[in-house]
């Protein structure tokens, strides 16, 4: 069975606050727990005495909390005194950061004082979300950049969710081994083991009763709506309004999207759609932050996930849709490119007019449709959080 570990992930990000580090953290954790490992999720204190976690959660006590831009923040009291007391009561056998920033820092002088190992998941190409800071932009992406190449250069390990961030890494002259990995799936979203009827069947006979269950595209002959779907943040950097851009060039009797998600943009975005482009609330619809259930649901009725962010390292929202068989069309990106191949499981694009005519082409071809959902079936296997945690416990296991 092999030696029991105990890993304690440090992170700035975590409940209430979702995204896609959360949904990174929670999976590889299900799984770790479930193969008999110990885990300990070591964050900030976002609500005071109103968080429900679980006993293997820590929370870093805080000076106060608020929001920014509707994102739950909190400002630490002590971490670096506070993360010492932590690990030295712990002692796991390795450390895993999920940021180079704030607790992280922290927890690396910790880490180093007390000799346990330091892996470090690079989640985000950060200097892309400097428009956050208040200041003259090319020097905090020059700053920013420089902190976290430091930051990298410091660890053990380096985990890159996906080919873009490796050779992002290898480009800037990190020189600390770096494994690709990406993020599973969580438990809720593998739908490839039966939350949704798309068993992957590729005989014909199976492959026709299991269109006879979902909508495709020679249902638009008897005039129901083709379904597109948006999960993302609401915020600026997600390039949301591309896609209603997008809408406004299709058919309104023919074409309905649902956008699913929350954040800063929320209003913008509604005036957007239904003021400056005059889009019908037949044609597009708003849902925040839904239960899990509704989500699952949204990914399985889609005919089409439409990705239009730019700077996305990983995208795990395109295996959550390609597990409810769902086939994406995605402006081109670095988040993108591992995992949507043209002709297979979707199609990269890179404009609008681009976009327009793709699902054009799939919603009039029913054959096209088909083959694609399966394709996008078949990629989604490749997220399943046991195969992918595996492969992240052989790099602890260097190290214990």
């Amino acid at each position: 069975m092999g030696k029991k570990l105990h890993i304690a992930i440090v992170t700035n990000n975590y409940t209430p606050y979702s995204g896609g580090v959360v949904s990174s953290i929670n999976a590889f954790t299900e799984q770790l727990l479930a193969q008999g490992h110990r885990v300990t999720i070591i964050t900030l204190d976002f609500l005071g005495q109103k968080h429900t976690d679980p006993d293997y959660v820590i929370r870093i006590p805080s000076l106060t909390q608020f929001t920014h831009y509707k994102n739950y923040c909190a400002v630490p009291w002590r971490p670096r005194a506070n993360l010492l007391e932590i690990l030295r009561k712990l002692s796991p056998d390795v450390v895993h950061m999920q940021h180079p920033f704030l607790l992280c820092q922290s927890a690396l002088k910790a880490a180093r004082r007390l000799s346990i190992p330091v892996v470090f998941t690079y989640h985000t190409m950060y200097e892309r979300y400097c428009h956050y800071v208040p200041l003259y932009q090319p020097f905090v992406e020059f700053a920013v950049t420089k902190k976290v190449l430091r930051f990298c250069k410091k660890v053990d390990q380096i985990i890159a969710p996906s080919s873009a961030i490796y050779d992002h890494l290898i480009k800037n002259g990190v020189t600390t081994p770096v494994e690709v990995i990406p993020s599973p799936l969580q438990k809720n979203f593998i739908f490839f083991e039966g939350a949704c009827p798309t068993k992957l069947d590729l005989s014909g006979e199976a492959l026709a009763k299991t269109e006879e269950r979902r909508r495709d595209a020679a249902s638009l002959a008897q005039n129901k709506k083709f379904n597109l779907l948006l999960v993302s943040r609401l915020v600026k950097e997600k390039n949301v309004p591309f896609v209603l851009d997008v809408l406004k060039q299709l058919d309104a009797k023919k074409y309905h999207l649902k956008i699913i998600g929350y954040g800063q943009q929320e209003s913008f975005l509604r005036a957007y759609a239904y003021e400056e482009l005059q889009l019908s609330r037949d044609q597009v619809q708003f849902i925040i932050k839904p239960p899990q259930e509704k989500l699952v649901q949204a990914y399985c009725e889609a005919d089409l996930f439409l990705f239009p962010s730019t700077s996305d390292t990983q995208g795990l929202v395109l295996a959550e849709a390609m597990a409810g068989r769902t086939p994406v069309i995605a402006i081109d990106g670095p988040g993108q490119r591992d995992i949507v191949h043209n002709g297979f499981n979707g199609f990269i694009v890179g404009s609008k007019k681009e976009m327009v005519q793709k699902i054009k082409q799939i919603a009039d071809d029913g054959n096209l449709l088909i083959s694609l959902k399966n394709g996008a079936l078949q990629t989604a296997q490749s997220y399943s959080p046991m195969a992918l945690t595996s492969r992240l416990l052989q790099v602890y296991k260097r190290f214990c």
